[in-house]
């Protein structure tokens, strides 16, 4: 009973029907929303700061665009990897945004996100400007991310156990 790579293969290709879709799709919306809502809560801090957010980091933030848009593309081709796809989008969001916000990122691209949270709530000075406020929101906006993915996981798992067993019987 050990991996087998071509019946994984097979498996990845298989076709899921409407209502599977449906519901993988709905799940990588979960995610893809709350991620979506964490995002614009950035430009609201940078309202609320007057910090310019750098065209760069624009940029680069998109990179967590690219699992969901991807999800999308395979959950309309109702491609059975859309559901592997949204189960590892929402853990490696959830994990990344959490790591960035409540320790440090890993690399300094962030910008005034380069400090956490907590910092950031007691104010940084940052290239000349100083910053100060975490809000009420903003930490909801943090944690929606894990709360969306967790439901979201379990769904796209439900429906990846489901098509497993189906394609184990034919």
């Amino acid at each position: 009973m050990g991996f087998d790579l071509k019946k994984e293969a097979k498996f990845l290709s298989t076709r899921m029907d409407d209502k599977t879709a449906a519901s993988v799709g709905l799940a990588n919306m979960m995610v893809l929303g709350a991620t979506l809502a964490h995002d614009g809560d950035h430009f609201y801090q940078a309202f609320r700061w007057k910090y310019k957010i750098p065209l760069q980091l624009l940029a680069i933030n998109l990179a967590v665009y690219v699992m969901p848009a991807i999800s999308t593309f395979l959950v309309k081709n109702k491609r059975a990897s859309a559901t592997w796809l949204v189960m590892a989008e929402g853990i490696i969001t959830s994990a990344a945004f959490l790591k960035v916000h409540l320790w440090k990122p890993t690399t300094d691209v962030w910008g005034a996100w380069n400090y956490n949270y907590f910092k950031l709530n007691k104010g940084v000075m940052h290239e000349g400007q100083w910053l100060q406020g975490i809000n009420w929101i903003d930490w909801a906006l943090l944690f929606i991310l894990p709360a969306a993915s967790t439901p979201a996981f379990i769904l796209a798992n439900k429906k990846r156990k489901e098509l497993e067993a189906r394609a184990a019987e034919e």
